[in-house]
């Protein structure tokens, strides 16, 4: 089972008036490992649009199981809430970030 946790919002509007708003998650997911409980983390974003009030179009997406780390995965939400980063380029964003972590 996932569990969401709202980490954080941004709201942008266009030029021609849509409002834009984008919603980033910690999501949590409980698992086992043979005789070991462990948890993996993983970030939804969710972007909806409306205009003049009305919801018009809503994306999503996310990445299941991203780290072992909370702290890790809240590290790169913050990243992507600063930087305003949508649902349809957070998977190239985050291999950027992941890119960015040199192997030990």
């Amino acid at each position: 089972m996932i569990t969401k946790y709202l980490e954080g919002t941004r709201n942008c509007s266009t030029l021609d008036g849509e409002i834009i708003q984008l919603e980033y998650f910690l999501l949590e997911k409980e698992g086992n490992d043979g005789n070991n409980s462990m948890k993996t983390y993983g970030i939804e974003i969710v972007k909806k649009k409306s205009f003049l009030g009305k919801a018009i179009c809503t994306e999503t997406d996310q990445i299941d199981c991203l780290t072992h780390e909370k702290e890790i995965a809240k590290e790169i939400i913050n990243k992507l809430i600063s930087n305003s980063v949508t649902p349809i380029t957070m998977s190239y964003i985050i291999n950027d970030i992941m890119d960015e972590t040199p192997c030990a």
